[in-house]
């Protein structure tokens, strides 16, 4: 299913949000790919992944550490089990080769899963913050 960016996605912190549109643009280019037939670019783009994952990820808990964002456990425990996914997909992948069937479904599951967690968990996080920023 492909996926784009949409501003009600904006959690209203301008760094996080410029993250998640490159994460949203990366996951979008790997389903194009597929669709398209071409599973060349797969390793770059896990790569990418990997790199800006961890990065976004140290963003986020970064900030609500700083703020003292009382959902800081909860979503540093998301943040863990996406890498967990995300390092089973990456491995299954390197082993046996950017397969379509295996492509399809890190694609779709980093679809579903960001689309789900920027709306809900970082969501909430977002007007965490905003509420600081008003105090």
């Amino acid at each position: 299913m492909p996926i784009r960016w949409t501003e009600d996605l904006a959690t209203g912190v301008e760094e996080i949000d410029d993250q998640h549109r490159r994460l949203y643009a990366a996951v979008a280019d790997l389903h194009r790919s597929m669709r398209q037939g071409g599973v060349e670019s797969v390793p770059e783009t896990l790569a990418f992944l990997r790199r800006y994952v961890v990065e976004h990820f140290a963003t986020e808990e970064r900030q609500m550490a700083a703020t003292g964002y009382p959902g800081l456990a909860d979503h540093q425990a998301a943040h863990r089990a996406f890498v967990a996914e995300f390092t089973r997909l990456e491995s299954a992948i390197a082993e046996r080769g950017a397969q379509p069937s295996l492509v399809v479904e890190l694609s779709d599951w980093l679809g579903q899963w960001l689309r789900d967690h920027v709306r809900r968990v970082d969501g909430e996080m977002g007007r965490f913050f905003v509420s600081i920023r008003r105090r």
